[in-house]
Formats: structure tokens, sequence, C-alpha cells
């Protein structure tokens, strides 16, 4: 039974070594991508609907893919 090793990223530019990382990664990329959509959108949503106004709904959609895929940027490319 062989063990897991931890990924490390080193080499190529921007870290990467030429493999491929874990399909973990990916699964971790892609809640943080949803998690960030569905916060971000229900928060404005609810903005719209305790102030009976439009539109923040969709600025919360997009500031939350936004936001989403920074911290992605930053924990998976840029490290």
């Amino acid at each position: 039974m062989e063990q897991e090793r931890p990924h490390k990223a080193s080499g190529g530019p921007g870290g990467t070594s030429g493999r491929t990382p874990p399909p973990g990664e990916a699964w971790t990329a892609l809640s943080h991508l949803l998690t960030g959509i569905l916060l971000f959108g229900g928060i404005g949503w609810g903005v719209d609907e305790l102030f009976d106004l439009r539109g923040f709904t969709v600025a919360g959609l997009l500031v939350g893919t936004a936001a989403s895929m920074y911290l992605i940027y930053v924990r998976y490319v840029k490290s």
C-alpha cells in the first residue's frame, strides 16, 4: 500500500514541475468557485429583497466570481 505524498511545486515557470496535480485540488478549486458565487449571490439577493432594490443579485454574483477566481489564482497559480 503506497502512501500519498504532498504535492510539491518546483521547476518550471509558475512553480510547476510539469506533472499533473492530484484530482483533489481540482475539486477544492471548484468548491471555492461555487462557494464564492453562491455566498455573494445570496448576499446580493438578500439586499435586493430586504430593501426592495434591483441589481444587487447580479453584482453579488459577479463579485463572488471575481473573488473566487482571485483566491484560486493566489492559491494554485501564484504559489
